[in-house]
């Protein structure tokens, strides 16, 4: 099942980024079961606002699932730590790849994180 997420509804811009993120299941509208621990394989964020970002990954999600997300921002020296809803599901865009892409919407982060990510999407927006 996909769901579209029109540009028109996204409330902050988007910037291209190439960072490796971690994350895990916590809940899902197909009743799969919370994943115990982060995923360490290829996962990858393509782009990041702060509100959500894009996420290209092996494993598969469905929309309205919410996943924990760990990525490292090596530019602020930080990790961010969070929790994220799929809004957007791409499943056919890269199956000879094995990927999966997604749109998340941050649902949950802690302050610490939150003014990280505000800073980082500051840097890159002053240096467009």
């Amino acid at each position: 099942m996909t769901e579209s997420f029109p540009t028109s509804k996204r409330t902050d811009e988007r910037f291209p980024i190439l960072a490796h993120v971690r994350f895990r299941l916590i809940s899902s509208p197909d009743g799969s079961p919370e994943e115990p621990e982060l995923h360490n394989g290829n996962n990858v964020i393509w782009n990041i606002s702060r509100t959500g970002l894009f996420l290209a990954t092996k494993n598969y999600a469905e929309v309205k699932s919410i996943v924990e997300v760990e990525f490292p921002l090596d530019d602020m020296n930080a990790v961010l730590k969070g929790e994220a809803e799929v809004v957007r599901a791409n499943y056919l865009n890269n199956p000879s790849q094995g990927k999966y892409e997604y749109g998340l919407r941050f649902t949950k982060m802690d302050e610490a994180s939150k003014q990280v990510l505000d800073k980082f999407i500051t840097l890159i927006d002053r240096k467009k």
